[in-house]
């Protein structure tokens, strides 16, 4: 019972529907003179002999030689099959078909052979053979279809569930560095942290409802840069920060949302929280047909305490992972960096 429950009916009535495709499609090739109810009895039996090959091949021998690259294995294996099944139909035709339906083998080539010359003949063997197996040739191509087809599904769940993975990492990682800033405006009492709190919210809506699809428009990701860029700028003087942030849209494109901002993170984090000297922020950003090229320098410190720790590249180790995902062979990451400028410059093939 439990094995009954495990079939799959509809896939089972297709298989069917196929087999019987295949014996109607003989039926209608069948001469005037022949009778209806002998063709239809023998080539159900020859029918049954292709379906033992197809699935013997497909759901045994394949999966147990071919998959496993056991090229010499398979070889030897299928051609047993074929023989095998070969066999079984020669003695099933000498010793039940030809007696039961007498004439109706006249004009078939091994009629007049014994049951050795018929197992032993090469060109009968040939011949049968490529009767056995033309229908298994289409069977097969229609499981690999349908492998190939599953094989792309999970790839892309993988796909879906690595960028969720990546996501949940970067957004508390955003997150984390948004709050410590304005922990810094609280410990001060500064008048500024009422609006580092409302721009903050923004920024986590975006974060939090906004940005859950893979793709966002170039306008929305414009907001959040400009939202984040208005929070920094909160936290300096004039005299501490200079920033540009230039656009160029021809085109309104959709882009991975979080992409761009943690290039603009990494800016502010080791450009400008440790420069005891004025420090420069330029970024530039094009949309235009089928593309978005994004731009950010900023000035070193000049002291030690600007340098990249492993712990702190977790934003760009990401975004590189989120940009092999999203835009495979799509995209060309630049990063330049010299003692006193750090550059990047990113183009996007949409």
């Amino acid at each position: 019972m439990n094995f009954i429950k495990q079939i799959d009916l509809k896939r089972a009535a297709l298989h069917c529907f196929y087999w019987i495709f295949f014996l109607f499609f003989y039926f209608s090739n069948k001469a005037d003179n022949e009778d209806s109810y002998a063709f239809l009895f023998i080539y159900s039996w020859k029918i049954v002999a292709q379906a033992a090959v197809g699935y013997g091949l497909i759901y045994w021998i394949i999966p147990q030689t071919l998959n496993k690259k056991k090229y010499l294995l398979f070889t030897v294996s299928a051609l047993g099959w074929l023989y095998f099944v070969f066999a079984l139909l020669m003695i099933l035709k000498f010793y039940y078909l030809e007696p039961k339906f007498p004439g109706f083998f006249d004009y078939w080539p091994g009629h007049k052979m014994t049951v050795i010359e018929r197992l032993t003949s090469v060109k009968l063997m040939l011949r049968e053979f490529s009767f056995l197996t033309y229908p298994v040739i289409i069977l097969g191509f229609i499981s690999f279809n349908r492998k190939q087809q599953r094989l792309l599904k999970l790839e892309e769940e993988k796909k879906s569930m690595e960028l969720k993975i990546l996501k949940n990492q970067l957004n508390p990682h955003f997150l984390f560095n948004t709050l410590n800033n304005l922990y810094t405006l609280t410990l001060k009492k500064d008048h500024k942290a009422p609006e580092v709190i409302a721009k903050l919210s923004e920024i986590l809506d975006f974060v939090l409802y906004r940005c859950n699809e893979d793709y966002v428009s170039i306008e929305k990701e414009i907001a959040l840069i400009e939202n984040y860029i208005g929070l920094e700028k909160l936290r300096y003087s004039e005299n501490r920060l200079t920033i540009s942030f230039t656009k160029n849209i021809e085109v309104s494109n959709k882009i991975s949302p979080l992409i761009l901002l943690t290039f603009i993170e990494n800016a502010f984090k080791h450009g400008v929280i440790n420069e005891t000297e004025k420090a420069i922020i330029s970024l530039h950003l094009e949309s235009k047909k089928q593309q978005i090229i994004f731009s950010i320098d900023n000035t070193k410190p000049k002291n030690d305490f600007g340098k990249t720790s492993d712990k702190s590249k977790i934003g760009l180790v990401n975004v590189r992972k989120q940009l092999d995902l999203l835009y495979p062979k799509k995209h060309q990451l630049e990063i330049e960096e010299t003692q006193i400028t750090y550059a990047v410059k990113l183009y996007l093939n949409i």
